[in-house]
């Protein structure tokens, strides 16, 4: 069964140069992609379009990200990387 992908949701990245990346979901672009953010690389100025298909859901939502983003309330970028730190998954060396 797919997991639904709505906002708020902590996603990781299965393709593209950013594969294995933890990124939150910030907005529906279409009915195949949505945009994310992580807060570094990829800013709340400037999310990036995500086909889902792309992403795997992670291990829960931030959601005060869905409640402040339907309320139309500003997120900022040290909030979103503060609140994603514990769903990072651990870099592998060498």
């Amino acid at each position: 069964m797919k997991v639904p992908m709505d906002v708020g949701q902590v996603v990781i990245s299965t393709a593209g140069h950013d594969k294995g990346r933890t990124f939150v979901i910030v907005g529906q672009a279409d009915d195949s992609a949505v945009l994310i953010a992580d807060g570094r690389t990829r800013t709340m100025d400037r999310p990036k379009k995500k086909k889902i298909r792309h992403l795997r859901a992670g291990s829960g939502s931030i959601d005060w990200v869905r409640e402040r983003i339907l309320s139309r309330v500003s997120i900022y970028d040290h909030e979103i990387r503060k609140h994603l730190e514990p769903f990072q998954m651990p870099h592998k060396e060498g």
